[in-house]
């Protein structure tokens, strides 16, 4: 099953929580088991599994952050490129297996834009 989930961001880099997005996308399904696959199909947008909290930013946003205020790497394709399109996860028992605090994170590093991130899911057989 292939599900498109659109995004809309609010600013020029922004990182959001789409977890609870791709876990409707999974329970959909009614897969057991599964491969997930999460995509995003922009060259100045991304995704990664990360621990994620509304009152902090992400450790990785922070790297960024200090990499991308060097002049040379501060084109929103950097940032993404840092990131990856692509992230793969496992379903068992109809459910993500995330880590404890892990979230799926969606990067916009040239916002405000309309996104979308597509959701693949295999079923094991």
């Amino acid at each position: 099953m292939l599900e498109e989930i659109k995004i809309t961001t609010t600013q020029k880099e922004q990182v959001i929580d789409i977890t609870p997005e791709v876990e409707r996308v999974v329970e959909a399904t009614d897969a057991l088991q599964a491969g997930v696959f999460v995509y995003v199909p922009h060259s100045d947008a991304a995704v990664n599994i990360q621990e994620f909290s509304t009152s902090s930013p992400p450790p990785l946003n922070r790297l960024l952050h200090k990499v991308l205020q060097d002049e040379e790497f501060h084109e929103p394709r950097t940032g993404a490129a840092f990131v990856a399109p692509t992230e793969v996860l496992i379903a068992a028992q109809g459910k993500l297996l995330l880590g404890e605090g892990q979230r799926i994170c969606f990067y916009e590093f040239n916002g405000p834009k309309e996104r979308s991130v597509y959701v693949l899911v295999i079923p094991a057989k």
